[in-house]
């Protein structure tokens, strides 16, 4: 049995009076002689899907119907029935519990006996460490305000292979870089869009120059609900087919800042402390360091993900990516030494805002970023979702030896192709985000 998280799948016995739920989980933690174990075995990364446990001796059923099986002295069981006593299991008590020793079986037991009394962000905090336990030396960070805003359903996806994940694609931590820049060979860039009813976003300089704004990112993923991995992106800054010339194009006052301007240009509620980006992020090439990541990417989010790795260093201040592709050749090496200055492209920044006529967001600290994002493969029909994330990358301007691309690899050579020079890159030492607007699929249950 599959674990589901809508109104009409609850997993659990159907006692409407709260001190009979009780009594009842009082009893399956009891012992009984002869019963056999309620628990199952904890999950692992390379096992199939736990199913919810089904008590043996008995179905559960009206109020007073006993529910018999053997548990040795599960504490948290207990708690969790001391606090449905109280009515509401809510987030407070839901972290409380995460705190005391347990085993994924346990956690899906929780979900199974009290899940009416479980709050919506509750049963997200619990599912989720069932299924997807926090990777050991992980700082937490699976408990900050965006996470509680797009909580965890409790439903999973299978993929081809037979991998079972969380439905959701969510970031908890890590680290990444974001390389800004422009390419110059404008028509390669577009080619690679054709048919997809997008384009590039251009880049206009004073002299004539056209370039399209594009993005490396690297990642080295720490803790996510697709498991730890590493990733590469190649993304094309775009906006659709029909966009007027006033929204295709950015004004470069040559500092390469304009090359930035395109993920602060626009719309900004302070209703909702939310931010949306204009342009779209076109996804054009990715490169993951587990099969399963890239599964859930080509199967879900329409991402044009293939085999890679990227092996990240951290000594200091001094910070390499090193990107290969899935047979070993290279795609690109970053080697930055971070700034410790929060405002080292500020008046950079603010000079060619002035100069593209674009009014830069005041964003305060914790403002949900919305980046639309649209992806294919070859020429399969686009998929859109949106990447959303409340951290902003600390900038910084490169130097001529901050990326070194290798044409060895397609990656490489498509970079080298397009004439990539990057300008600025953005750091994040905690990256978190989600994904959202990913359809479901026949396998999510």
């Amino acid at each position: 049995m599959a674990l589901h998280s809508s109104a009409d799948q609850t997993l659990m016995p159907n006692f409407t009076d709260p001190d009979t739920l009780v009594d009842a989980a009082l009893s399956v933690l009891s012992d009984a002689t002869g019963s056999q174990a309620l628990l199952e075995p904890a999950l692992a990364p390379s096992a199939q899907p736990a199913s919810a446990p089904t008590p043996s001796g008995s179905t559960p059923g009206k109020a007073g119907t006993p529910v018999r099986a053997r548990v040795s002295s599960s504490r948290i069981l207990h708690e969790a029935a001391g606090m449905a006593a109280d009515g509401e299991i809510g987030n407070t008590k839901a972290i409380a519990l995460l705190d005391l020793p347990h085993t994924h079986a346990e956690l899906l037991q929780i979900l199974r006996t009290f899940g009416r009394q479980l709050t919506r962000e509750a049963r997200a905090k619990i599912a989720r460490e069932a299924y997807m336990p926090l990777p050991a030396g992980v700082r937490n960070q699976r408990f900050e305000p965006l996470f509680d805003r797009y909580p965890i359903s409790g439903k999973t996806y299978t993929t081809a292979k037979g991998v079972v994940v969380l439905n959701e694609v969510q970031y908890y931590n890590g680290e990444m870089v974001q390389v800004y820049g422009e390419c110059s060979n404008l028509a390669d860039v577009r080619a690679a869009l054709t048919g997809s009813g997008y384009k590039p976003l251009i880049l206009r300089h004073s002299d004539g120059r056209e370039a399209a704004a594009v993005q490396f990112w690297s990642h080295h993923l720490s803790d996510t609900s697709l498991f730890p991995y590493n990733a590469m992106f190649i993304i094309v800054v775009a906006v659709p087919d029909d966009a007027p010339d006033s929204g295709s194009s950015i004004r470069s006052d040559g500092s390469g800042a304009a090359t930035v301007l395109s993920m602060l240009n626009g719309t900004f509620s302070e209703e909702h402390r939310r931010y949306t980006n204009h342009a779209r992020l076109y996804y054009h090439r990715l490169l993951d360091s587990t099969q399963v990541a890239i599964d859930v990417g080509r199967e879900r989010m329409g991402t044009d993900k293939r085999p890679g790795m990227i092996d990240r260093s951290r000594s200091g201040n001094r910070l390499i990516f090193s990107v290969r592709d899935g047979i070993g050749r290279g795609v690109a090496k970053i080697d930055l030494m971070l700034t410790d200055d929060a405002a080292a492209c500020a008046a950079m920044l603010a000079d060619a805002a002035r100069f593209a006529g674009i009014a830069l967001p005041g964003l305060p600290p914790g403002t949900e970023c919305v980046y639309p994002s649209v992806a294919r493969i070859g020429n399969a029909p686009i998929m859109l979702w949106d990447w959303r994330t409340d951290l902003k990358p600390r900038l910084q301007r490169v130097t001529p030896t901050t990326m070194i691309v290798d044409p060895a690899s397609d990656e490489g050579s498509t970079l080298m192709r397009w004439g990539f020079r990057p300008s600025v890159i953005g750091h994040l030492p905690n990256v978190r985000g989600v994904v959202t607007g990913v359809p479901d699929a026949p396998s999510v249950q």
